[in-house]
């Protein structure tokens, strides 16, 4: 089994015990249909293992070249879910290069990344859904803030809270104003 192999199958046993606890995102994501899109995709994986970043920095700077000149934006939404934490920092860079509205279809995947603003290229992809807009997120972020409610993930609900503030997000903002104040009690 080669190295890439390896890590595609690392990859979607990662994902089904990251998503397996978290339904409504799954609905979100397509979770099924999307797995069943990445296994057809070897060329991302190959490409998205290439942006760790204990690779030789020409390796990465080509693998970003190759992305950002031959993934279609309909792809985009495999790149996080089919790289390693360590492969995000790049990730995050290509989405923000993208811009809205390209990395559109990467935006759940983001918000997940608010489960811990620790995480590699947590931080970093704050800006990039903040460049998307309200519009764009606020009904993905009611989603993510019902989920971390009725799982009590009062650390994912303290970093949506601190992007909200970030991205200028108000209660006014939500289409569902009793989601907004599940945040009411939560510290950040």
């Amino acid at each position: 089994m080669g190295q890439d192999e390896i890590f595609k199958n690392e990859r979607f046993e990662n994902m089904e015990n990251h998503y397996r606890e978290i339904p409504k995102f799954r609905e979100l994501l397509n979770y099924d249909k999307l797995i069943e899109r990445v296994k057809q995709k070897d060329e991302i994986i190959s490409l998205v293992s290439k942006l760790h970043w204990g690779m030789p920095e020409e390796v990465q700077k080509y693998a970003i070249k190759m992305i950002e000149n031959t993934v279609n934006e309909d792809d985009y939404d495999l790149l996080i879910i089919s790289g390693h934490t360590f492969t995000r920092p790049n990730i995050v860079e290509i989405l923000k290069d993208a811009g809205y509205p390209k990395n559109r279809k990467a935006l759940p995947s983001l918000i997940l990344l608010l489960q811990d603003l620790n995480w590699p290229g947590a931080v970093e992809g704050m800006s990039v859904m903040k460049d998307a807009g309200k519009s764009a997120l606020v009904p993905m972020l009611e989603i993510a803030i019902e989920v971390a409610h009725n799982t009590n993930d009062e650390d994912w609900l303290g970093w949506i809270k601190q992007f909200l503030e970030f991205a200028e997000i108000n209660k006014s903002d939500f289409v569902n104003c009793e989601v907004y104040d599940l945040l009411e009690h939560v510290e950040r």
